[in-house]
């Protein structure tokens, strides 16, 4: 993991930092005990925030973070789960990368969209993000765990709060646990309810256009597809009332183009990289599935790819707008 995601990301770059995590034990052999040993850390989450206090202790795992109570001036050091979770929290976000997407630079009050890194998340530039006077620095927890922002130095500039888990499906325990533990619980109970009263209202909309149909989630990896199973996308998908169509409780599976035949019952696919230059997608194997040849093939955002209750009611919209294509 070398480089922060950016509007110019390309599907090549997002696969690289999947191998990346994979040859780290996150993805595919041992995905399952690496999801749960994050869940268990999250899940023993815990705060002591006594009625005035200036900080708390916020427990994660084995470590004990001294975090602000009411932080004024919060910057988001990365586009999506720093982001995300520090919006769903309410607190004031003074800056943000540049590469976050639309859907949540529109959830932040009179945001510019400062720029922190122009290089990459190994090298940060730590001096300008000193200068714009954080209270709190708030960072996805796969960077933190990977120490890839330099931990002791960031810790020198303000207090850093690790946050989330990219791609889980139990987002809404990951960010539950998250909001209870910084003593917002009632935030993670008000967005909740916003996500359910707009899956309650899209949901008989695509119902019936899905029953006895299957969808798929799959993204170009070099000359193979990654066919995702289990994520914060199935869990969506499943909420809306469509069958996913899955082997087994892994992530993710890798297919070659000789297995693409193991995607033949999915009736709608939502791919990432549909169209580039070169892609698997273009493959004769590809092309005779059935999905391919009734043009059921969808396009995928990478930037909905993981998230919380904020992107997974953007994701509703973006999933039943493609079914009913």
């Amino acid at each position: 993991m070398t480089r922060l995601l950016s509007p110019s990301t390309t599907d090549r770059d997002y696969w690289a930092i999947v191998d990346n995590l994979t040859r780290r034990g996150f993805f595919g052999v041992g995905a399952g005990v690496a999801a749960a040993a994050f869940l268990a850390a999250c899940s023993s989450t815990e705060s002591s925030t006594p009625d005035n206090a200036e900080t708390f202790e916020f427990t994660r795992g084995d470590e004990k973070l001294i975090i602000p109570t009411d932080p004024q001036n919060v910057v988001a050091l990365d586009p999506r789960d720093g982001l995300e979770l520090s919006i769903l929290a309410g607190y004031p976000v003074t800056a943000y990368p540049t590469g976050a997407a639309e859907h949540l630079r529109r959830e932040v009050p009179d945001a510019t969209g400062v720029e922190i890194f122009a290089e990459g998340a190994s090298d940060p530039n730590f001096e300008y993000i000193s200068t714009l006077g954080a209270a709190l620095l708030v960072l996805s927890a796969g960077w933190w765990d990977t120490g890839s922002y330099g931990n002791d130095r960031m810790q020198q500039i303000a207090p850093v709060l690790p946050v989330g888990k990219d791609f889980t499906p139990e987002w809404r325990k990951v960010m539950s646990d998250f909001l209870t533990g910084i003593g917002r619980s009632d935030r993670a109970e008000e967005v909740l309810a916003e996500y359910d009263a707009h899956v309650a209202q899209v949901r008989p909309t695509v119902e019936p256009l899905m029953a006895g149909k299957k969808v798929a989630f799959v993204a170009a990896a070099e000359d193979q597809i990654a066919w995702f199973q289990n994520d914060f996308r199935t869990a969506v998908a499943e909420d809306l009332g469509f069958e996913v169509l899955r082997e087994g409780p892994d992530l993710r599976v890798m297919l070659g183009s000789e297995q693409f035949n193991r995607l033949e019952e999915a009736d709608v696919i939502f791919a990432l990289d549909r169209s580039a230059s070169g892609s698997v997608y273009t493959s004769p194997t590809w092309q005779r599935l059935p999905a391919a040849q009734a043009g059921r093939v969808i396009p995928f955002d990478y930037y909905k790819a993981a998230g919380y209750a904020l992107t997974a009611k953007v994701l509703v919209d973006d999933l039943a707008a493609g079914v009913k294509r």
